[in-house]
């Protein structure tokens, strides 16, 4: 008899409960949630944890400059988690506010699974080029490597 071992079909589906949702603030967002509540339906009662990351280089500005953009991303970020959260609720899902969080994505990710101990990480992939991932750095990569979680990467299909 041919025995099959698939690490996925180990995850123990009414031991997950608590689940770290990182919400960033790019254009498929909505599509990012969607495919959570796709991904959440599969569990049994889970407590969702949204992080929501605006991933930026610190940039100096001055001091009134800086307040204004924050201000802004803020204010655009509360919006976001705000209607996240509905949507969740209205899929039966219960989710709240874990951090709002403006810098270095990967690196806040990280964080919050030590602070948070979740049992899953649903994180959204932007779908960069080669290119770019060498440039620029991949959040999920960086994730994936460093979580000791297990983690869900969700691609939106593109609108292109």
């Amino acid at each position: 008899m041919l025995e099959v071992k698939n690490t996925c079909l180990e995850w123990e589906k009414p031991q997950t409960k608590r689940i770290l949702f990182v919400l960033r603030n790019d254009v498929d967002h909505i599509k990012a949630v969607n495919c959570a509540i796709n991904v959440l339906s599969l569990i049994l009662n889970p407590e969702v944890y949204i992080l929501y990351i605006a991933n930026i280089e610190p940039i100096p500005f001055h001091e009134k400059t800086e307040k204004e953009f924050y201000t802004k991303l803020r204010e655009e970020g509360k919006k976001i988690v705000k209607k996240t959260i509905e949507k969740f609720r209205n899929a039966g899902i219960r989710a709240k506010l874990y951090d709002m969080y403006f810098g270095i994505a990967a690196e806040k990710i990280v964080k919050a699974e030590r602070e948070l101990q979740p049992d899953l990480i649903i994180l959204c992939a932007r779908g960069l080029s080669m290119f770019k991932k060498i440039l620029v750095g991949s959040v999920s990569d960086t994730v994936l490597a460093e979580a000791k979680k297990p983690v869900v990467i969700v691609k939106p299909n593109s609108t292109k």
